[in-house]
């Protein structure tokens, strides 16, 4: 029975979701002005920090995120979100006047991918199964929809807007794209399988070299607009807190309680290559943005100071809806389980699910990438505020 239950929770959560996005677009459309002089299409691929609904359209047992209390604050319903509401890539979309998107697997023509596409899916790595599977890893849980699947995608649809080489130039031209984040599931899902930090990060030259190899795929497709996103502190997320709450006390960073063994022994190192990489990228591609986006800074940020950014100052790094215990992240209960432990008011939390932000913090996020100063240059700054 397990089998089918899932299969119509997932049809359910499909039909809650198409309909959220269409009302969703509908408003959005009235209310947004187009960008005249600014971009005409916006092109993303990642996980599920962005992810506006694939999983739940190829996953035959989508879990928690087909179920409330996901997405309640905004859309009311589910929509595949993992969050309580909108996503970085939803305030991007309102800014630059488009409507919410069509998910890339639910999309079907041409109109569908109007404005862009979002080809991002939960669990997706920069890294491909097979290494992963070399390694003596358990994938079942890791989306066989790596970054270069979602670069396929995006040549798909780039051929379906526009079947001539200038028709191809003019939107990759006036597109932005961003790519990623990517590296965060590449590096959690061997520490959920007992891995060790030291273990995890030989891995990291490769995660980088897969996502520049991505972003110069775009580039020599014509994209002149690149955006990085690199990862946000891991070590500041109620999972990984939970998972290595026996870590000596001396590993949690005193300003913040984040885990230094994690944010300073992975991410740091994950985030320099990145930027070094990334700057070989424009000394090599003149007259092309390619932009990191600094996701780390934007979350230390908020849990540093979260009075200031309008959250509980005491639940900094505790999740809002999750399986109890420690930082509420035990992770072997979700957040749409009977025995949850969910919090009163999502906008006053920055972590909403153990791994996943609020659209409270979402929304300040794409603050920071949109007009600065988390991202240098902003994505507003060539368009007609």
């Amino acid at each position: 029975m397990a089998a089918p239950l899932a299969l119509l929770v997932a049809a359910v959560a499909i039909v809650l979701s198409t309909t959220a996005t269409a009302s969703a677009s509908a408003a959005a459309a009235a209310n947004g002005t187009a960008t005249s002089g600014c971009y005409s299409h916006l092109f993303t691929f990642g996980n599920s920090l962005i992810d506006t609904g694939n999983f739940i359209h190829y996953s035959t047992a989508p879990g928690p995120v087909a179920l409330s209390p996901y997405g309640e604050t905004f859309f009311h319903r589910p929509t595949g979100r993992w969050s309580d509401g909108r996503l970085i890539v939803d305030f991007i979309v309102e800014r630059l006047g488009f409507p919410y998107w069509t998910p890339y697997l639910a999309g079907k023509s041409k109109e569908d991918f109007r404005y862009g596409a979002n080809f991002a899916v939960a669990s997706g790595t920069a890294l491909n199964q097979l290494l992963f599977k070399k390694h003596h890893l358990n994938v079942a849980s890791i989306t066989p929809y790596s970054l270069a699947v979602q670069l396929g995608w995006f040549k798909k649809v780039l051929a379906m807007l526009a079947p001539t080489d200038q028709e191809r130039k003019e939107i990759m031209t006036r597109s932005v794209f961003m790519v990623g984040e990517f590296g965060g599931n590449d590096y959690v899902h061997p520490l959920f399988q007992n891995r060790t930090v030291e273990w995890v990060r030989p891995l990291v030259p490769r995660v980088v070299r897969y996502i520049a190899g991505a972003v110069e795929s775009l580039v020599a497709l014509g994209a002149t607009t690149v955006y990085v996103p690199g990862l946000f502190p891991l070590g500041c997320a109620p999972r990984l807190l939970f998972l290595f709450r026996d870590n000596p006390a001396g590993d949690h960073d005193p300003a913040t309680g984040c885990l230094r063994s994690v944010n300073d022994g992975l991410v740091a190192v994950h985030n320099a290559l990145l930027r070094r990489r990334l700057a070989e990228l424009r000394t090599a591609h003149p007259g092309v943005t390619i932009a990191y986006a600094d996701y780390y800074g934007e979350v230390t940020d908020l849990v540093a100071a979260p009075a200031r950014n309008g959250f509980d100052a005491g639940s900094a790094l505790t999740a809002c809806c999750a399986g109890g215990g420690p930082y509420n992240g035990n992770f072997t209960v979700h957040c749409t389980d009977a025995g949850a432990t969910r919090c009163a008011d999502p906008s006053r939390y920055i972590n909403w699910d153990g791994l996943h932000m609020t659209e409270a913090a979402y929304r300040i996020m794409a603050r920071g990438i949109l007009d600065g100063p988390f991202a240098d240059p902003p994505i507003m700054s060539r368009c007609h505020n």
